[in-house]
């Protein structure tokens, strides 16, 4: 693997080599339709796993391992932090995010945060984190990330075997386009439904209602929101399990939050900035909502006045 890329912080060009090796052997893996059916086993979610998840954590780890800069990993697919060495920062994975998806074709991916001295599970929190992005398993094998303050899009070519990384300008586009799962509207919080209507109110005809799109794989949507723009929503239902959202909010919500805030955007539980949200435990669900930055403020709007 050649990665042509130098980060601000020179402690953590080992990581993203490991980071981007990892991608690399699951990517491998996936095309050769490795590990596309389910394991006799669940994750530290209760979410069933496919045989790639396995194999997707035990090559970060295996990658990640190999750098005395990793001090833990935190994994969905494990359940507490694993300690690699003394170094200063830590890493929180979801090692293959959208695996299901994977099995009939959507674009899978995973997600990743470094986070500096981090200790326990408080630690991993918006304040700390330092670098965000995910990895896109599709048509290629795509990264996009924040180091700082920054945000970069690489692309892997095959047959070189080498990484092409450039930097994305910021601010990222804007659309009214809404990632959402629709069929749960009816276990909507009232403020949540009623919002969304208005979104989708045609004005009598004279106006364009948002258009509404939806994965079910959190890298391809929040692929298409950089670079097109919009919102990512993944609230609260009134369901079983489902109260507090889907989404874990270590190595799933602040990584994406980090890097979509360098984009000029912005995200929320509904209340309050998930870069400001304290963490308590390592595999806590959390209501997401990420993307343009006026759009986030009017469902917090919506929600201090629902």
């Amino acid at each position: 693997m050649s990665l042509n890329f130098k980060s601000q912080n020179a402690d953590l060009n080992g990581i993203y080599q490991a980071l981007f090796s990892a991608g690399e052997v699951i990517y491998a893996e996936l095309k050769k339709g490795a590990g596309l059916k389910f394991a006799a086993s669940g994750n530290e979610s209760g979410d069933e796993q496919i045989e790639l998840d396995i194999i997707a954590d035990e090559a970060f780890f295996e990658t990640l391992s190999q750098d005395k800069h990793v001090r833990y990993v935190v994994s969905e697919e494990r359940p507490g932090m694993s300690k690699l060495s003394d170094g200063p920062y830590s890493i929180a994975l979801d090692p293959l995010d959208g695996s299901k998806a994977a099995l009939i074709g959507i674009p899978s991916g995973a997600i990743f945060g470094v986070f500096k001295d981090a200790d326990e599970a408080k630690d991993f929190n918006g304040s700390n984190i330092i670098s965000g992005g995910f990895f896109v398993f599709g048509m290629n094998l795509e990264a996009y990330f924040a180091d700082g303050a920054d945000v970069y899009k690489g692309i892997f070519d095959q047959d070189a075997g080498t990484w092409s990384v450039v930097a994305l300008p910021a601010p990222m586009p804007s659309a009214d386009i809404l990632a959402i799962n629709g069929s749960n509207q009816l276990v909507w919080d009232q403020w949540l439904r009623d919002h969304v209507l208005t979104l989708l109110d045609t004005k009598n005809g004279t106006a364009k209602p948002y258009n509404m799109r939806w994965f079910a794989s959190m890298v391809s949507d929040l692929k298409r929101l950089l670079m097109q723009g919009g919102v990512f929503a993944y609230p609260g239902a009134n369901r079983t399990g489902y109260e507090k959202g889907h989404l874990r909010l270590v190595y799933e919500a602040i990584p994406m939050s980090f890097l979509i805030h360098a984009m000029g955007g912005s995200s929320t539980d509904g209340s309050q900035s998930l870069l400001e949200k304290p963490v308590k435990e390592l595999h806590e669900k959390t209501p997401v909502f990420i993307g343009d930055a006026d759009k986030i403020a009017a469902i917090e709007a919506a929600k201090r006045n629902g």
